[in-house]
């Protein structure tokens, strides 16, 4: 299977740019991988990755942030950062 593409909302690019430098690195790692890895479930063990609500996925980024994207064809599409409180009220206005 060909890699994704990965989109970015403008939510989460301003979401990304509140990171510490480290973060930023965990979560280029983490999107390297989910661009490869998505849709191979043996593969993406350690992503943590969960479907969430019809379209709606969440990957794990360290203890308590996940990142929440939309599939969208063969294109995932970035949508917000956050702990687990704050993705269940995105959820709540999708």
């Amino acid at each position: 299977m060909p890699p994704c593409a990965i989109d970015f909302t403008r939510r989460f690019t301003a979401q990304v740019r509140d990171l510490s430098r480290d973060e930023r690195g965990e979560l280029d790692a983490v999107l390297q991988r989910l661009s490869k890895e998505f849709g191979q479930p043996h593969s993406h063990q350690g992503l943590g990755i969960r479907r969430l609500r019809g379209r709606y996925f969440e990957c794990r980024l360290g203890r308590s942030t996940r990142a929440v994207f939309e599939l969208d064809g063969s294109m995932l599409i970035m949508v917000m950062l956050g702990n687990h409180d704050e993705v269940r009220k995105f959820l709540r206005g999708v």
